[in-house]
């Protein structure tokens, strides 16, 4: 009985392993698949057979090369075989993604949402959404795999819990997940946004590929962060991982909304940069001064310093230096391969990412900080969705290849590997 059971699992875990492999690597030939899995050809042929079978992948004509010799069959994964769909909350809106097997993104949509909202309110909204996207595309709540959703912290991943958001004072140790799966009868999970948008980019963005990866989310008001290592989120001890933004890098600071001082997320928050800009002009550091200081926002910072401003310049690199000083913690702490700029600082201000990795570089120690690559994030705001969206597929992938493909061999209807 107990080798029966072993071999089942075995068996499970050879198709995850070939359905994930043609799902990064698609359209794949089945030698390719023997050589990256690491199975016998036998085992390989069997299983993809059974999930041509079930219907997960499909075989999309004919790998490429001379026209000597016969040329394979390619598999793909269908990208109707199932559908995904994700959430980002955060202040003042919402927003949501349909996506198919292969992980390309359907529809986005944008949505108000104020943050005095109930918690019922969001579960209202998802459930309006959800409903929306299955009579808009036809589908049948059977062919959706799950709903992911990005929530701001703090949060309890494995309990589904998210306690007392600062943004969203109606909210107090709501039980976002069992909420959800109630009112739609659907798999859901959730994590903290940053963290999403870090699984985004490994799964569809800029970290694709690398093995370990840190995504630093900068906003006018927040920062956070989040830590990918072979696929999976690093928590840490209550998903606590990750508050980059609270990170001590000038002891002599202002006060940050946490309580402590010289925090990076108050060293480079929006009101701080404007205060020391504006000072900096009334004592006439710069002749070319804007005609109201005081009416000075941040995007003309940003553009007065691409323009050569030195007042604006020196805040642009101040910040920088801020942001450098905290990558490099982070390098020290845990050395990823890359380091993702995401948010909409380094979208509003295109010399940022340059700087802080130009002043990452020059850093003596560790000697490997010149090899660890600091980038923008290719998916923009589409981020924390596309994270929603990766948690899902990575979080109910193994239970829906149970339901469609393993549990049909067990009632007869299929081969044996």
């Amino acid at each position: 009985m107990k080798d029966g059971i072993n071999s089942k699992g075995m068996k499970f875990s050879n198709a995850l392993l070939v359905l994930d492999t043609v799902m990064k690597n698609a359209p794949i030939s089945r030698s390719d698949l023997v050589r990256k899995v690491g199975l016998t050809q036998v085992s390989v042929i069997n299983i993809t057979n059974e999930l041509l079978d079930a219907g997960i992948v499909q075989e999309a004509g004919k790998a490429g090369g001379s026209s000597q010799g016969r040329r394979s069959l390619v598999l793909d994964v269908r990208e109707d075989a199932f559908y995904g769909i994700g959430f980002e909350l955060s202040v003042g809106k919402l927003a949501a993604g349909l996506c198919n097997a292969k992980g390309e993104l359907i529809d986005f949509i944008d949505t108000d949402f104020p943050a005095e909202s109930a918690p019922e309110c969001l579960a209202d909204r998802i459930e309006e959404i959800v409903n929306g996207f299955l009579e808009t595309y036809k589908l049948d709540r059977e062919r959706v795999l799950g709903v992911g959703i990005a929530l701001p912290g703090p949060l309890d991943v494995q309990r589904g819990m998210v306690f007392d958001p600062p943004n969203f004072p109606a909210w107090k140790d709501v039980p976002v997940r069992k909420m959800v799966e109630k009112r739609l009868g659907m798999r859901v999970c959730m994590d903290k946004e940053t963290n999403l948008a870090a699984l985004a980019e490994s799964f569809y963005g800029v970290s694709a590929g690398y093995q370990t990866s840190f995504f630093m989310s900068l906003f006018r008001l927040g920062i956070g962060g989040g830590l990918v290592s072979k696929g999976n989120i690093f928590h840490g001890f209550r998903d606590g991982a990750g508050e980059v933004g609270h990170m001590l890098v000038d002891s002599s600071g202002p006060r940050c909304g946490c309580g402590n001082y010289g925090c990076l997320e108050a060293m480079i928050a929006e009101k701080y940069v404007l205060e020391q800009v504006r000072h900096w002009y009334k004592t006439g550091m710069a002749a070319l001064q804007p005609e109201d200081i005081d009416a000075l926002t941040l995007e003309e910072v940003f553009r007065r310093s691409e323009k050569g401003d030195p007042v604006c310049g020196m805040a642009v690199r101040q910040m920088a230096g801020y942001l450098s000083v905290a990558v490099g913690n982070i390098i020290n702490m845990f050395s990823p391969e890359l380091v993702v700029l995401g948010g909409t600082l380094p979208e509003m201000c295109g010399e940022l990412t340059g700087l802080v990795e130009e002043r990452v570089r020059s850093r003596r120690y560790p000697a490997h900080c010149r090899d660890v690559k600091i980038v923008s994030s290719s998916l923009g705001s589409k981020a924390y969705v596309r994270g929603a969206l990766a948690l899902a597929m990575k979080t109910f992938l193994p239970e829906m290849l149970a339901e469609a493909f393993l549990e049909t061999k067990d009632q007869g209807g299929g081969k044996e590997t």
